[in-house]
């Protein structure tokens, strides 16, 4: 563990020359392999892994480093996510959930450097600590309840943009969360992560109707972790 710990601080704090992100390829694969819905056709992937396999070695091999600005690190770090979350779906494929894999969340699978990391780690350690709650309207789980997944890369010239636009488009979805004036059900990320937000005051900023108020009663959906289809 302190390995790893070691691993993420090197590869998160250096200093020096800023590296150029190139998504080309992995816009194209996204393009090429999600629809227009966010759903993964993953028996394609399937008969392209080495094509996403060199995707996500591309990604490992990028050192972000104090000189990134905030949009370029969102943008690299939740590509990064999205890309390996897939990839460890596809090499268990098929199934009905990324549940059906033992501690998935947990196992060390994201290449990064000379090691690997999890994705929790990576969720919790890396990706919150850039201070923006609408990552979490971002990342894939692959899940039903989840997130749609976005169906090119998130690119640091417009990653803002596209993260207002991810965030507005889950809290108005009627399947993810029901929002009410005198009562809301909401999804589970809103209470997984109430310490990254206040959750009124956000879902208020984002929802582009009925508002909430502090004293809405909020309940909470079940996660459908069976695959996005």
């Amino acid at each position: 563990m302190k390995r790893i710990f070691t691993l993420l601080f090197i590869f998160v704090c250096l200093t020096g020359f800023s590296q150029t992100i190139d998504l080309t390829a992995y816009n194209d694969f996204l393009k090429d392999h999600v629809s227009k819905k966010g759903v993964v056709d993953y028996d394609k992937v399937l008969k392209n892994m080495d094509e996403l396999k060199k995707i996500t070695e591309s990604f490992s091999k990028i050192s972000p480093n104090l000189g990134w600005s905030q949009s370029e690190l969102k943008s690299y770090w939740i590509n990064f996510y999205n890309a390996n979350i897939i990839k460890l779906l596809a090499e268990n494929y098929p199934i009905k959930s990324i549940n059906y894999i033992r501690d998935p969340f947990d196992i060390n699978i994201a290449k990064l450097g000379d090691g690997k990391i999890s994705l929790d780690l990576l969720e919790h350690k890396v990706i919150r600590k850039l201070d923006d709650p609408r990552v979490h309207f971002a990342l894939y789980s692959t899940a039903m309840s989840s997130p749609v997944l976005k169906r090119t890369a998130y690119r640091p010239e417009t990653v803002e943009k596209d993260l207002g636009i991810a965030t507005s488009n889950f809290i108005n979805d009627k399947t993810k969360n029901i929002i009410g004036y005198k009562s809301s059900k909401l999804s589970k990320i809103f209470e997984w992560y109430k310490d990254d937000f206040d959750v009124v005051e956000f879902i208020n900023k984002h929802s582009g109707g009925i508002k909430m108020n502090p004293k809405t009663i909020i309940t909470y959906m079940d996660y459908n972790w069976n695959l996005h289809r």
